[in-house]
């Protein structure tokens, strides 16, 4: 007899475990219970338990599957040929992930992260490979000649923080905001 299926049912067990822990996160903060997300995510306390030995091997698993789909939408801008579109296609996928995370994200930055936690999020804002947009841009005559790219990554990465995000996000939707910051990014680092 096959183990697939068991082993596909404890991906999706483990799945729903993380989105339920964003939601309760997101509700409560530091103060969010190992029950609570098991309620949530309709499973029982001891699957968690499998999962994730503590209420900090939570929090973590979800940083780092945060950080999976930020790096992916990283590496789906990289691989487009065309620079503007690149930044366009960053910040909406960064947005996309911002609108189901940033809750949590703003909750745990306010206390529930490890330190540990923190500095997996600064090797994100500090990751330079998406300088490779920019210096794309200005070898093609896209961008500016004169364009700090350290500084072009700076506010590309400074564009989609959560924070900012959720109280722009009640003015606005994310596709209008997406759209505005492209449009101010794209201006200012033409050619």
């Amino acid at each position: 007899m096959s183990h697939a299926p068991e082993r596909a049912d404890a991906r999706a067990n483990r799945q729903r475990i993380l989105d339920a822990a964003v939601q309760v996160i997101a509700e409560r903060g530091g103060n969010a219970e190992i029950k609570d997300v098991a309620e949530r995510a309709g499973v029982g306390v001891g699957t968690i338990y499998r999962n994730f030995a503590t209420k900090d091997d939570l929090f973590r698993g979800v940083v780092e599957e945060t950080l999976q789909r930020l790096y992916a939408v990283r590496d789906q801008a990289l691989a487009l040929d065309d620079p503007a579109e690149s930044v366009g296609a960053y910040i909406q996928g960064m947005f996309e992930i911002l609108e189901q995370w940033s809750p949590a994200l703003s909750a745990m930055i306010a206390g529930a992260f490890t330190e540990e936690m923190k500095s997996r999020f600064m090797e994100f804002t500090e990751d330079r490979r998406i300088e490779a947009i920019f210096h794309r841009g200005i070898a093609l005559g896209v961008f500016r000649r004169d364009l700090s790219v350290e500084l072009a990554r700076g506010l590309l990465v400074s564009t989609c923080d959560p924070v900012v995000f959720l109280a722009l996000r009640a003015a606005v939707t994310r596709e209008q905001m997406a759209d505005g910051y492209t449009d101010l990014i794209l201006r200012a680092l033409r050619a």
